[in-house]
């Protein structure tokens, strides 16, 4: 800047210095406003990890939609485990990808 500034005549210099030095306080305080925010949400985060671990839950998407739940473990098992004998599912003796996996080979 001071350079651009330098190449003007020199009796609008101190203007130009002036709407500089102003400009260069707007984006201090626009990067230093962004930058707390950004303090903050990390913050936040952090709180809502240790909460979320401390009471032994988990996030996870909702049965319906695009939302996000919190849930205890303990009932998301419970949720899984009804469906899956709701809905006649079986446990089967070998997993039978790996026979798949080994014919691509």
């Amino acid at each position: 800047m001071e350079q651009a500034i330098r190449i003007v005549e020199a009796r609008s210099q101190d203007a130009y210095h002036i709407l500089a030095a102003k400009k260069l306080k707007q984006l201090q305080h626009t990067l230093n406003n962004s930058n707390t925010k950004h303090k903050r949400q990390i913050c936040l985060t952090k709180n809502i990890q240790h909460k979320i671990k401390e009471n032994n839950a988990i996030i996870t998407q909702a049965d319906k939609g695009k939302t996000l739940v919190i849930i205890y473990k303990k009932d998301y098992h419970n949720k899984v485990h009804t469906f899956l004998a709701n809905n006649n599912f079986q446990t089967i003796p070998k997993n039978p990808t790996n026979k798949y996996q080994k014919q691509m080979h």
